[in-house]
């Protein structure tokens, strides 16, 4: 939907870009009513296709996307996380001092799962034991 969304704003000359970036911090029908306050209108979303055959609604994940869903599920978690494809300490980072920053008590975990290719990550053996 918020791509969607950015496509309708961008055919009207509109910066999508804010709407992007406000658009993680919102709920669906915060959504909705942002986009036609913006003066996309009604967008045209089909729901339904957007769903997996397990009936999950998909999503278009992101360091930033993850942030803010942990931000939002701090008050009511004993820890959250991001599971990621690759250690990349930067991004780690990156999630761990913005949830902070919002949530300065919150525990933080890392998926540090034997399936990544620790060695074609590019650290050392004593960055990957500190990681």
């Amino acid at each position: 939907f918020p791509d969607a969304v950015a496509r309708v704003l961008k055919s009207k000359g509109a910066d999508a870009g804010k709407w992007l970036k406000d658009s993680l911090k919102m709920s669906l029908p915060e959504m909705r009513k942002a986009a036609a306050a913006l003066g996309a209108g009604e967008v045209f979303f089909d729901w339904d296709s957007a769903r997996s055959v397990e009936g999950y609604y998909r999503i278009k994940g992101s360091t930033e996307y993850c942030i803010q869903r942990a931000i939002a599920f701090a008050p009511y978690a004993d820890s959250v996380w991001m599971e990621t494809g690759k250690p990349i300490l930067s991004q780690a980072t990156q999630f761990a001092t913005e949830v902070r920053a919002a949530a300065p008590h919150q525990m933080l975990a890392y998926n540090l799962s034997p399936s990544f290719n620790w060695d074609a990550s590019g650290m050392t053996d004593a960055q990957m034991e500190s990681f």
